[in-house]
């Protein structure tokens, strides 16, 4: 209970229904205020009825002379026109002095200092609300007589007016101050568990966003809800930081392999084309001293092997220049490169590679053929190099907007990680390249495989890099 008490929905539910309840309390309290009202006008109309026929009997009394001129007679007079079920009346003089009264002890006296009284005497008809003994609020209807200047009345309690149901308004302050209290207390516990906790994770996150990772793990209490986004805000900082941390380390593994890529083509040209020119100019020196000597055909014999020496050494520069750049991408295009990148291939494996495309030949942003070329490249290497694949297949799929490569083996595959900052500790800094790659230009890649099933890449390269 005290769970659910805790979750946004109540508390969200309980800031709803408690304004709600409240207006219609205050609904309910205005229609019985005004029921009350309505009541007392009736009351008072009622009462303003009976006290001028009281006065047009007494009148009728006076006249028959059964009502003598210093009141005597009046009581009887009236008991006898009126029902005795009719509230009592009070009959008094202009001076206040009482002639006929329920209570025959009051005859005589001077009530002028009767605030009904008094009322009566400076309005002769109508009626009013007076304060009462021990202050009960008291309606005090009353009529002139005609011929003499006495006047009739009769009062009863307000509170008798209406039922007790309708009594309620007394009480209104009461409940509209504990209705206020308790939604001030929903509303502090919503501050308290809601408001409160939001403010502190907006906080961890602007701290965050300054790398102060460790805000994130402070906690912030409140509703089961923040709570949960709590947690899910935690998970991914820690899935950021583990990101960071993966491509520092593939950075800093592209920063090494550039470096190693120089010292290798360094090496390959020192010890390749570098030494065959230098063996090239030495046969030529060779050939010329020889034809000065008049040894024409062994001179043929060493131009001949300088020409053999030379197509092998600008086919090895050619090997090399294509490892910086690929020829064949800016002359031909990407279909044409990727067909040249498979055939390359089979030279360097016993396996049966495959090419195949579908679609109309077309060319596309430079950077998109580049991308799908390095991307090709890097996933016929892992293919040739550590799938131990017998069969391995590159599929283009041309397209106006963009173009689909894929690339598969039936080789050992292996358990892709959920999280990409596993690839970079496991070293696997060619799949975290060719991902970024396609990222890079708005595209995506896929990597499908599993332990025994072979691996499936597949990139989705968009005709023109994506703005963003």
């Amino acid at each position: 209970m005290r769970r659910w008490f805790r979750s946004l929905h109540a508390q969200l539910f309980l800031w709803a229904i408690l304004p709600v309840t409240f207006a219609i309390i205050a609904v309910a309290f205005t229609g019985i205020i005004g029921h009350e009202r309505t009541m007392r006008d009736f009351v008072a109309e009622r009462d303003l009825d009976l006290v001028r026929l009281g006065a047009r009997i007494v009148e009728d009394g006076l006249a028959h002379g059964t009502v003598r001129a210093d009141g005597v007679g009046v009581d009887e007079w009236l008991s006898l026109m009126l029902r005795e079920d009719v509230l009592d009346l009070v009959v008094v003089d202009a001076q206040g002095r009482v002639l006929a009264h329920p209570d025959t002890a009051l005859v005589g006296t001077d009530l002028r200092a009767d605030p009904g009284v008094a009322a009566a005497l400076d309005q002769s008809e109508g009626t009013v609300i007076v304060p009462g003994e021990d202050e009960e609020l008291v309606l005090v209807a009353f009529a002139p007589l005609e011929t003499v200047d006495w006047i009739v009345m009769v009062s009863e309690p307000v509170e008798g007016l209406i039922g007790p149901i309708l009594r309620f308004p007394s009480l209104a302050p009461v409940a509209a101050g504990a209705a206020g209290i308790i939604s001030l207390l929903v509303l502090a516990f919503g501050w308290l568990t809601i408001v409160r906790p939001l403010q502190r994770l907006s906080r961890a996150a602007d701290q965050v966003s300054w790398g102060d990772y460790s805000a994130i793990s402070r906690p912030v209490g409140g509703v089961q809800e923040v709570r949960d986004l709590h947690q899910s805000l935690a998970q991914m900082v820690e899935r950021i930081q583990g990101y960071q941390s993966g491509m520092q380390d593939y950075l800093g593994a592209v920063t090494l392999g550039q470096e190693a890529e120089r010292a290798r083509l360094a090496h390959e040209l020192h010890d390749g084309p570098v030494q065959d020119l230098i063996a090239l100019g030495q046969r030529a020196e060779m050939a010329q001293r020889l034809l000065d000597k008049g040894q024409t055909a062994r001179a043929r014999e060493l131009l001949e092997e300088s020409r053999r020496a030379e197509v092998a050494t600008v086919e090895s520069l050619r090997r090399l220049i294509g490892d910086l750049r690929p020829v064949y991408l800016e002359d031909l295009g990407v279909v044409p490169a990727l067909k040249m990148l498979a055939t390359q291939a089979r030279g360097r494996t016993a396996a049966s590679v495959g090419f195949d495309t579908a679609g109309e030949l077309r060319r596309y942003d430079p950077q998109t053929e580049l991308a799908a070329y390095r991307i090709a490249q890097q996933a016929l290497n892992n293919a040739v190099t550590h799938s131990g694949a017998q069969n391995i297949d590159v599929f283009v799929v041309s397209e106006p907007d963009g173009l689909t490569l894929s690339v598969s083996d039936d080789g050992s595959g292996f358990a892709f990680p959920e999280k990409a900052d596993v690839l970079t500790r496991n070293g696997h800094y060619g799949l975290v390249g060719m991902k970024e790659r396609a990222a890079r230009l708005g595209g995506t890649l896929e990597i499908r495989t599993a332990r025994g099933e072979g691996t499936r890449v597949i990139a989705h390269l968009p005709s023109q890099p994506s703005s963003t």
